[in-house]
């Protein structure tokens, strides 16, 4: 039923009214309008809307019970805390509603009485050990160990009867990834009693670099070597661990650059190639890439395509060059190198700056305008809405989605960034994915830049798995950017830089 669409207001002449969001695909566009209608709707028009989002979050539902009231209890029932548990059924608590971490606040009669009031369950049993200390028991259930382990346990040995049966787990590369990067030294040396030849591929860099970290080099390299398939990543490590240039070779032998590659390269002197995208516009506009229903149909399309070359001819307009070489890319396997330009307004900014902009385009959108990610973030530089009403909180959020409006607000949280980062683009990076709050608290506290592998090192050891890579990334982009703008630069010179800063 959707007579209630009438009633509620619409938010600015370009931006779509309900009536339209409710006919555009399902996707993340289409969802993004939702949650907007339904931060302005209410009672039973918030919970239609509601119903309508494709891919929910929990926001959404914390979204909803602030709008309509029968809903408190629900979200309220998934998010107790130290304060409201005793005000809900047993059932909310035991169905996950209850977070481990408020036992940090509650005194110890509190946690008592919680356990009292709570039948026979999984989280019974996780409090009763976290309240008890009896972390062995932990080790013996799997479902509990992953649950509690680490976050809430002191920073103590796994004992080795059981190390090899948890890292056969599907959830011990999540596990490992926060141990690896921490500072728990019990529970990291319990990590060099697995027996690595038994484990899951993806797993072995991560072991090997929690060797490193604590000075057991041989290992990491024995770990390392065991890998059937190793990446760039592998052989890079193996290389700065052995000095062993076969490690280099593979890394030469590869014409694709990422940041692994291109360092290699350059210490070999070798020189990579930059591939064009050539236009002839010999074909029609087939998408519009700054209409974000265009470019829901283009990916759509490129689902179901199986001639890869002939989708690319399609796309051979001037206009649509971004997608072209997007195409191009799946069509050669990703062994080729385009680094487009599109011409945006850039001229209030200085070859460094540029080389950052079009470095940091192309990892978020590949150029490509009108986009939506998952988390909501908007247009080729993917802003996210909280940052683009903190610029100008009147313009309409349609109008982001145009490569014009998002580059002109996109230059002046770039440079915000730079200025505050000491000019440091491999810092901008990581702040421009994961916030200036996540890089300072998270990355400079921790960055070091002296030492045998720095700053490999550090970069591996960014606690978040998209930042640590969205990094590697930028900054390899950097380089090849600044250089095509007629400013030759390398990655050992930038990373040179950083060290003197």
């Amino acid at each position: 039923m959707r007579l209630f669409l009438f009633l509620l207001p619409i938010f600015l002449l370009a931006n779509p009214t309900l009536d339209e969001v409710l006919n555009y695909p399902k996707s993340y566009y289409r969802d993004f309008w939702l949650t907007e209608y339904l931060k302005k709707a209410k009672n039973e028009q918030a919970e239609n809307i509601y119903n309508e989002i494709t891919y929910k979050k929990s926001y959404h539902l914390k979204l909803l019970a602030k709008r309509y009231p029968p809903y408190k209890f629900i979200y309220e029932c998934k998010h107790i805390n130290k304060n409201n548990w005793s005000e809900y059924g047993y059932k909310c608590i035991v169905d996950n509603g209850f977070r481990l971490r408020d036992l940090k606040n509650m005194s110890d009669d509190e946690i008592k009485s919680l356990l009292d009031y709570l039948p026979a369950s999984k989280i019974k049993t996780e409090i009763s050990i976290i309240f008890n200390k009896n972390y062995k028991k932990a080790f013996q259930n799997l479902d509990v160990f992953y649950d509690i382990f680490f976050k809430y346990t002191p920073d103590i040995e796994i004992p080795e009867i059981y190390i090899n049966n948890i890292a056969k787990d599907k959830r011990f590369y999540y596990l490992l990834s926060l141990v690896v990067r921490s500072n728990k030294k019990n529970i990291k040396n319990s990590l060099l009693n697995i027996a690595y030849k038994n484990i899951n591929e993806k797993d072995k860099f991560l072991l090997a670099l929690n060797a490193i970290d604590l000075n057991r080099n041989n290992l990491a390299i024995k770990i390392l070597k065991s890998k059937k398939n190793k990446t760039n990543q592998d052989n890079f490590w193996l290389y700065l661990l052995t000095k062993n240039t076969k490690y280099a070779k593979e890394l030469l032998d590869n014409t694709r650059l990422d940041f692994y590659t291109l360092y290699i390269y350059e210490k070999f002197h070798k020189n990579y190639k930059i591939d064009k995208v050539k236009i002839f516009n010999t074909a029609k506009v087939k998408y519009d890439i700054d209409n974000p229903l265009d470019v829901i149909q283009f990916y759509k399309d490129k689902s179901k395509i199986k001639d890869y070359f002939k989708f690319a001819r399609e796309l051979d307009n001037k206009k649509t060059k971004p997608l072209k070489a997007l195409i191009l890319d799946k069509a050669f396997r990703y062994t080729k190198n385009y680094y487009i330009m599109p011409k945006y307004d850039l001229n209030d900014l200085n070859i460094s700056q540029k080389a950052l902009f079009y470095a940091l385009a192309r990892q978020e959108s590949r150029f490509i305008p009108a986009q939506t990610s998952r988390s909501y973030a908007i247009g080729v530089m993917q802003m996210m809405p909280f940052l683009i009403r903190s610029f100008h909180p009147k313009e309409d959020m349609e109008s982001f989605f145009t490569a014009k409006v998002n580059v002109k607000y996109a230059k002046k949280h770039m440079t915000w960034l730079m200025k505050n980062l000491n000019d440091n683009p491999l810092f901008v990076s990581y702040a421009y994915n994961g916030g200036i709050g996540f890089t300072k608290r998270k990355v400079l506290n921790y960055f070091k830049f002296k030492g045998e592998y720095e700053p490999f090192f550090s970069m591996e050891m960014v606690p978040y798995s998209e930042s640590r890579e969205y990094g590697k990334k930028v900054l390899t982009n950097y380089v090849i950017y600044k250089t095509l703008l007629g400013e030759k630069t390398t990655l050992h010179k930038e990373l040179k830089k950083e060290k003197k800063d």
